[in-house]
């Protein structure tokens, strides 16, 4: 091996991880931007309550992912805050995130006992997830999620609101994500589920 591809090659080797960092910081980034831009652009003139639902899933998805730039861009020691809000956007979240799809789809408005047993029950499982050892439970909070969302979405079609097409829409995109992270692809993982993320909740927009 010629110096110059000894050189090229330690170049690729530490250049691949920064460029990799910088690629998911570029990548939780929009979908903070896109989060904010979702609620402000589309549930701005949705009843109170109802907003609180969705504003709720949208500013922690937001927030973490901000963190998740931070991490992304070198602050290692964010690493555990962004663990807990990504956790955090997967049990409160998504529990805020359900109820706020089961008003959508039945078109009515959140009743104060939706709404504060909604966020208490999500905040419950936040904090019982944070024991180290249910550590095996963390994924079974979002999946049940996406397909309680998909179950709703179905109903409100089946109630002529045809608008719930787009919350299957959003579910299915990041279920799709979800799996191809499984898989070994051409594309870093982490960014093809940032991306999804960025489709679903304009999905989520759609469907107002």
């Amino acid at each position: 091996m010629s110096i110059f591809n000894y050189i090229y090659n330690l170049i690729l080797l530490f250049s691949k991880p920064i460029i990799m960092q910088l690629s998911n910081a570029f990548s939780d980034a929009c979908v903070a931007l896109s989060s904010l831009f979702v609620f402000v652009h589309f549930f701005s003139r949705i009843p109170f309550n109802n907003r609180l639902l969705w504003g709720t899933f949208f500013a922690i998805t937001a927030i973490a992912a901000t963190t998740g730039v931070c991490r992304f861009l070198g602050m290692n020691q964010l690493k555990p805050l962004h663990e807990s809000l990504t956790l955090l956007a997967g049990t409160a979240g998504v529990i805020a995130l359900l109820a706020g799809i089961w008003v959508n789809v039945s078109q009515t408005t959140a009743s104060k006992i939706l709404l504060i047993s909604s966020l208490t029950l999500g905040l419950l499982i936040f904090i019982i997830l944070l024991d180290p050892t249910l550590k095996p439970f963390k994924e079974v909070i979002p999946a049940l999620g996406m397909l309680i969302g998909m179950l709703f979405a179905v109903w409100g079609l089946m109630r002529k609101y045809k608008k719930a097409i787009w919350i299957i829409a959003g579910i299915m995109i990041v279920g799709i994500a979800t799996k191809v992270m499984e898989k070994h692809i051409p594309f870093d993982p982490t960014d093809v589920y940032h991306y999804a993320l960025v489709a679903m909740v304009w999905c989520f927009g759609k469907s107002v």
